[in-house]
């Protein structure tokens, strides 16, 4: 069986020794010629978008959210519709 210690590791009551003189950072070295790029994938770009909050119409989809509890929403005519617009939205800058 595994020893179970509190919060205060079993050697803590040793003491604590003090810090010996500090030591000054050493130089960083560079390396000519090398620098560092970022590349945003596709998926990277549309979870942006999709986390923008300033796209999302929310009388609309509480519009939209009333009209599918009541069943008078979905049909397989405007779920594709709705699916073809958002991704033509979506793939718009990318």
């Amino acid at each position: 069986m595994a020893n179970i210690f509190g919060v205060t590791p079993p050697n803590a009551t040793a003491g604590i020794e003090p810090a010996g003189q500090l030591r000054p950072k050493s130089p960083t070295v560079k390396s000519a010629g090398v620098t560092d790029t970022v590349e945003i994938s596709t998926a990277g770009k549309l979870a942006a978008k999709i986390n923008d909050q300033s796209l999302v119409r929310m009388d609309l989809v509480q519009r939209i959210k009333s009209e599918i509890a009541a069943g008078t929403y979905e049909t397989p005519a405007r779920i594709d519709a709705t699916v073809d617009r958002l991704l033509e939205e979506l793939t718009l800058d990318i």
